[in-house]
């Protein structure tokens, strides 16, 4: 839980609002990513507005996570943003965006990351990055990747068995 993200609604209830603007530290959502993480600190801006005895937040999250790209695995510094909309009884207490913005991060995470749209990726036979250095391994070679050379259709094993001669 995160105290920078818990906000008392007294305010809200007598002026019917409050602007929200405050940050936390990455550390503050260990297990919010299935890969990569966070750096920096997360920051969260928005308003609470009171709306028909409830309080409504509206607003974001923003901060930046390093991730590999999926293609090459060279790492990648980026920019994120995920909107953030949440409501709480305005005579409940404070209103705690933290598991708000913990699940807006998740939602937020990108499923394929890559460096560039035109990445070249590794080589599948020696593992260089192509968009560093050409190899001279042609894409798509005949072993495909394959080490020892022969097609990877000719290694399949038979699903049938073969006739007998005699």
């Amino acid at each position: 839980m995160s105290a920078e993200f818990i906000f008392p609604l007294t305010e809200v209830k007598e002026n019917g609002r409050l602007s929200v603007s405050a940050a936390t530290e990455a550390s503050a959502f260990p297990d919010a990513l299935s890969e990569g993480a966070l750096e920096g600190p997360v920051a969260l801006e928005g308003v609470i507005l009171a709306v028909d005895g409830e309080a409504a937040f509206t607003g974001a999250a923003r901060g930046r996570w390093k991730f590999e790209c999926t293609r090459c695995l060279e790492p990648l510094e980026l920019a994120w943003s995920a909107p953030i909309e949440a409501m709480a009884p305005i005579d409940g207490g404070p209103m705690d965006l933290t598991d708000e913005v913990r699940q807006s991060i998740a939602l937020a995470q990108p499923m394929k990351v890559l460096c560039a749209p035109d990445c070249k990726g590794l080589c599948a036979v020696c593992r260089t990055n192509r968009n560093k250095k050409n190899c001279g391994h042609p894409e798509g070679s005949a072993d495909g990747g394959v080490s020892g050379g022969g097609s990877p259709r000719s290694r399949r094993p038979r699903l049938t068995p073969r006739p007998q001669k005699g």
